[in-house]
């Protein structure tokens, strides 16, 4: 595709070749997942593992999951290698009380909105947003998602 072996492009650009191979596989993900990758919210670990599925949009509901419960790499793959990305996965017990189902379906569809992880928290009295970023351009992004610049 660039006229060079993976061999030549790392010598040129001072990578190695198996870091380049695997960053063009990731050219194969969906254009969400590909954004998710480039502003930091998903890892370049668990968008290989995403590669392990054959359907676009199967890519992008697991992106969306892992954004949504912060999955693990391991996780990801056992879901894969399991071929259902609506699998269970296990999770440490909390000591807290599970999140109600309105809120957890809030911080998921401020998830998918924003492109990053948000959790949603509540008190006795009052609750909590927290909405990750990966730097100040993620920040801005999504600051412009939000309409606050």
């Amino acid at each position: 595709d660039f006229g060079c072996t993976h061999e030549e492009l790392a010598g040129r650009i001072g990578r190695s070749r198996p870091q380049i191979s695997n960053t063009i596989r990731l050219l194969r993900l969906p254009p969400l997942v590909q954004r998710r990758v480039a502003s930091g919210v998903l890892s370049a670990g668990h968008a290989r593992a995403l590669l392990g599925l054959e359907d676009g949009a199967a890519m992008e509901r697991l992106a969306q999951r892992i954004v949504a419960e912060g999955l693990s790499v391991r996780s990801v793959e056992e879901i894969v290698m399991l071929g259902a990305d609506d699998a269970p996965t296990t999770r440490r017990p909390r000591s807290r009380p599970a999140p109600s189902p309105e809120l957890e379906r809030v911080a998921s569809d401020l998830s998918e909105r924003l492109e990053t992880r948000v959790q949603v928290s509540m008190g006795r009295r009052k609750g909590r947003i927290t909405v990750e970023f990966a730097g100040q351009e993620d920040l801005e992004r999504i600051l412009q998602v939000l309409g606050g610049q």
